[in-house]
């Protein structure tokens, strides 16, 4: 199975509403996230299904990526990957979804790094996620002990870079 981990773009310090759940992208998280899902695009990505956080900020994520990589289903949203969910819950709730594969699951630090490390199947926290960072992961072994393979990594820098260069 292959499955995609964004991470959402740069949002707000503080939400009107003063909750978390409620912060926004900024303008600057637009722009680095646009960059990254171009890129995406160009190198063929096309999910079959995006999966997110209900929370703002991811939200506008996956709405973004749904659009610029033309994902035809709507995005589901799921509590299961919200911030500090556990990795576990969190890839219970990504299998019953593996048929509609290849997946890209919209969420938060600390969640996602810990996701990625839990399919790894190693120590939590020697690698992080940028915000907008996006991973491509091909899933070796899907049942409730998962095991996969790291594809590629873009990190909203580089997909700067490729941004500004000429074709």
């Amino acid at each position: 199975m292959t499955l995609y981990l964004l991470r959402h773009a740069i949002a707000e310090n503080q939400s009107s509403s003063g909750l978390d759940r409620d912060r926004a992208l900024t303008p600057e998280g637009v722009e680095r996230l646009g960059h990254v899902l171009r890129v995406a695009a160009k190198a063929g990505m096309t999910p079959g299904l995006v999966l997110s956080s209900p929370y703002v900020r991811a939200r506008q994520t996956a709405e973004q990526a749904l659009k610029l990589l033309r994902c035809k289903q709507p995005v589901v949203f799921s509590e299961a990957l919200t911030p500090n969910t556990s990795p576990v819950k969190a890839w219970d709730d990504i299998r019953l979804h593996e048929a509609e594969e290849p997946l890209l699951v919209v969420s938060h630090d600390p969640l996602i790094s810990s996701l990625l490390s839990y399919l790894l199947g190693v120590p939590e926290f020697i690698h992080s996620f940028k915000k907008a960072g996006l991973a491509k992961l091909e899933i070796t072994r899907a049942g409730p002990r998962p095991a996969c393979e790291i594809q590629w990594i873009l990190t909203p820098a580089l997909a700067g870079a490729v941004a500004s260069q000429k074709d």
